[in-house]
Order: structure tokens, then C-alpha cells, then sequence
């Protein structure tokens, strides 16, 4: 009884913890390039419990299972972010852009630190003098492939960014050269060592940057994909979610009456005199 118990309140921990991952993926249904959390379950370590040894060797060389009551102790939840590509919307708004190749990001700079985030939100925020820097929802400067901040001045007639990430600002000055920026994106290799930071925001560990990223400079840069006035919406399935829900929500059900009637049981055991 105490055995159950235990493996049900260790799987029901991890069950919690899908719940969590469900509630925060339906939250950002409408988050701008969001990307869900996948949750599986896989079984924890069994232990044996030995058994009396057979009488009959006969049939203790015929028994095609272990000798043994093999009995696990509750379920292992492993998280994974899922990168598909989020359907496009179309707002016809010169600072929208949408990346439509799965596994790309934006730099940002964040604090000081570089980190990704595929919202193409961006807006523009007064600069030095009389320039404009490119930035983020948040506030956060975005970056070109030399990981600089994008500045140039704010009495510019249009703007323009081209599928593979060149941004072309033209002057309101006739005859004056147009100014020409690069978007710096990164492709993940190794997505799932990109971490959620918060805010629509990833990091990776310094130690596997140069391994996990590829910063999509020069001949790189022709996998870039991507679309001036439209925001890629966020790759979770509220039908799948919802599924999973009811699913595991039943699941914690089953595993807490398991508790209970492991509770009743040991107060009956206790009860006889």
C-alpha cells in the first residue's frame, strides 16, 4: 500500500506539471510567435521484489518472465518545445515582419546579453539626435548580423525589408543615398537547447552557442524566409490541448483515488485489534 501510494503521488507531481504546461500553452494561443510545449511521459525505475525460488526446475526453466514482482514507482515527465511554424496574419504594417522558416529567431539585445524570439513585432523609439533605434514590444534593441543596434534617422520616407532580412530605409531628403541594414537571424540546429527566459524570449548556455546556433551571415543568408506585413501567430493546437487536458486531468483523477483508497485500506489495517 505504502508502494502505491508512492507511485501515485510521484506520478501526479508530474502530472501537475503537464497541467501547468497545457494552462500556459492555451494562455498564449494568440501570443505573436509563440511556440508550445510538448509534454511525454516515460516510466521510472522498477524495482524487483524477489520471489520464492520454483520447487519444480522444470518449470522454473520454461517461466518466460523474471522471477520476480517488478514494480515502478510513478512516471517521468520530459518537456520539449515544439517548433512548427505558426500560421501567418497579415497586417499590413511596415514594422511587421514574419519568419517562415521554422527554427530561425531575431537577435535582441536584452540587458546586454543576446538572446531570440521569433515576434516580429518591432517599433521604432527615439535615438541619439536625431535618429530612431529599432526595438522591440519590450523595448529590447534589435540587432543586425554584426550584433549592432539599428539607427538612422528619424525623418525617413519609407521603409523596406526585403525576404531575406535586407532592411532599406530611404531618406526624405531627394538625392540623398538610401541606408541599407541587415537583420541578424540565427538558426537553432539544436532547438531544445534553446531555455524560455520569459516574454516571448530564449537564451542558450554560452558553452553550446557555437554548437546549438548558426548566425545566417553571408552564403547563409539565402535559407532566410521572411515577410514585411505579417506576424506569424503562435503553433499551438487548442483542440489538441484541450485533449490533453481532459486526459490528464482523468489521469490525476485515477491516481489520486489510488491515495485515497491506499489511506483507507492502511486505517483498516490499523483498526484491527
Amino acid at each position: 500500500m505504502l508502494r502505491s501510494m508512492v507511485t501515485a503521488s510521484n506520478t501526479m507531481y508530474e502530472l501537475q506539471k503537464q497541467i501547468d504546461n497545457i494552462s500556459h500553452n492555451l494562455a498564449n494561443v494568440d501570443t505573436t510567435g509563440y511556440k508550445s510545449k510538448h509534454s511525454s511521459f516515460s516510466e521510472l525505475v522498477r524495482q524487483e521484489m524477489k520471489q520464492v525460488d520454483e520447487k519444480n526446475n522444470e518449470v522454473a526453466q520454461s517461466r518466460k518472465t523474471p522471477p520476480g514482482l517488478r514494480l515502478g514507482v510513478g512516471a517521468a515527465l520530459t518537456e520539449r518545445l515544439t517548433h512548427a511554424q505558426g500560421n501567418l496574419k497579415e497586417t499590413k504594417r511596415d514594422l511587421d515582419f514574419a519568419l517562415t522558416s521554422p527554427y530561425q529567431y531575431f537577435q535582441v539585445d536584452v540587458g546586454g546579453e543576446v538572446q531570440y524570439t521569433r515576434d516580429g513585432s518591432f517599433y521604432l523609439t527615439p535615438g541619439q539626435g536625431n535618429q530612431v533605434q529599432l526595438v522591440t514590444q519590450d523595448g529590447h534593441a534589435v540587432l543586425d548580423q554584426n550584433g549592432n543596434a539599428i539607427r538612422f534617422d528619424q525623418r525617413f520616407s519609407s521603409f523596406k525589408v526585403d525576404a531575406g532580412g535586407n532592411i532599406t530605409v530611404a531618406s526624405s531628403n531627394q538625392g540623398e543615398a538610401p541606408l541599407k541594414f541587415t537583420l541578424g537571424i540565427v538558426k537553432a540546429v539544436k532547438p531544445q537547447a534553446l531555455k524560455a527566459t520569459g516574454n516571448n524570449l530564449f537564451t542558450v548556455q554560452d558553452e553550446l552557442r557555437p554548437t546549438a546556433l548558426i548566425n545566417l551571415v553571408g552564403a547563409n543568408r539565402q535559407d532566410i524566409s521572411m515577410k514585411q506585413g505579417f506576424l506569424e501567430g503562435s503553433n499551438v493546437d487548442v483542440t489538441k490541448e484541450m485533449t490533453d487536458l481532459i486526459a490528464t486531468q482523468r489521469s490525476y483523477q485515477m491516481n489520486s483515488r489510488a491515495i485515497t483508497m491506499g489511506d483507507q485500506m492502511m486505517g483498516l489495517i490499523n483498526s484491527v485489534r
